[in-house]
């Protein structure tokens, strides 16, 4: 692994966890800006990265700055250790920016995030790693290579080690919040022995959807929502309540990116979930410190496995 340096533009628990297993430091690189507001990267002796392959890792944070800058820091990152040598630049996104914007015009026309893969390709990233893009399907279509750890795998292990989440297997059911996830949802189930149930839901604005209809059978089943990402937290928590309408006993929810906007977390405080588990695919800051019902759970030990099988560290 000599040949192998880690980079990234923040400090985070995951990267602690990372650089504990894997005994390797991760040098940090701080973005800032000049009085116009253009981005620049701090930088003193980076001689360190000639004929080196890189490995950064970006985490994006829904704090203060936008994805947008966040994503122009990115590549200028990118940019900086290409012009130092660098012979391969890898990059780990835990959370993919603009994959939900997949197509436009109704799904005549590619959406933003093809967009996006251009940036990456045209920095010259080699190779990126993410985890649960919101539509797998868009990677056949990528230009630049594209490497996705799903939420089937992540979720397996959680549920795994964490047995005492399911209750009891013969009153635990799993639940997909909208038909999107349905499929994917239902291979967890399977794995971990529990029925199944999916919600039908209709958008009715940009940013909020109407649970409609439950597709399947979760009375007096401690029902888990698993989705791949909670955002406004409505379709959520419209899940959860349609389940408790049909007669669960109980509501916990899965999720793997905590995008957690605008009051998600007080919604979700004040809602009727039992709890919420979430992952540090995202940079929360300290919107959790004070949650009695959200955990946040780290996926470093299955991120730490992927590359570990792949580059055979």
């Amino acid at each position: 692994m000599s040949n192998f340096e880690f980079i990234s533009l923040h400090a985070s628990s995951l990267i602690n966890s990372i650089e504990k297993e894997l005994n390797k430091k991760f040098t940090i690189f701080k973005p800032s800006s000049f009085a116009d507001s253009e981005i620049f990267i701090k930088y003193f002796d980076i001689n360190f990265l000639n004929n080196k392959h890189v490995i950064v890792l970006h985490q994006f944070s829904f704090e203060q700055k936008s994805i947008s800058e966040q994503i122009i820091e990115l590549l200028f990152l990118v940019d900086l250790v290409k012009k130092a040598g660098a012979i391969k630049v890898d990059v780990v996104l835990p959370y993919y920016p603009y994959s939900r914007q997949e197509e436009l015009f109704g799904g005549k026309a590619k959406g933003f995030v093809f967009l996006i893969d251009k940036l990456f390709k045209a920095s010259l990233i080699d190779e990126i790693f993410c985890f649960e893009l919101h539509n797998s399907q868009v990677v056949k279509e990528f230009i630049t290579k594209t490497n996705e750890i799903s939420l089937i795998d992540f979720g397996v292990e959680f549920f795994g080690k964490n047995k005492d989440i399911l209750f009891e297997a013969k009153d635990a059911c799993f639940l997909s919040p909208d038909e999107g996830r349905a499929e994917s949802i239902k291979i967890i189930a399977q794995n971990a022995g529990v029925p199944f149930a999916h919600v039908e839901k209709e958008r009715i604005a940009k940013d909020l959807a109407v649970s409609k209809k439950l597709i399947g059978d979760v009375k007096d089943k401690n029902v888990i929502i698993i989705d791949d990402i909670i955002d406004t937290a409505n379709t959520a928590i419209g899940a959860c309540d349609i389940a408790l309408k049909n007669g669960a006993k109980k509501v916990i929810g899965f999720f793997g990116h905590a995008v957690l906007s605008k009051d998600a977390v007080e919604k979700i405080e004040k809602s009727k979930f039992e709890h919420v588990f979430v992952t540090d695919t995202v940079m929360v800051g300290n919107k959790l410190v004070n949650s009695k019902k959200i955990t946040q759970t780290s996926l470093a030990h299955i991120l730490i496995k992927f590359l570990r099988d792949y580059y055979g560290f």
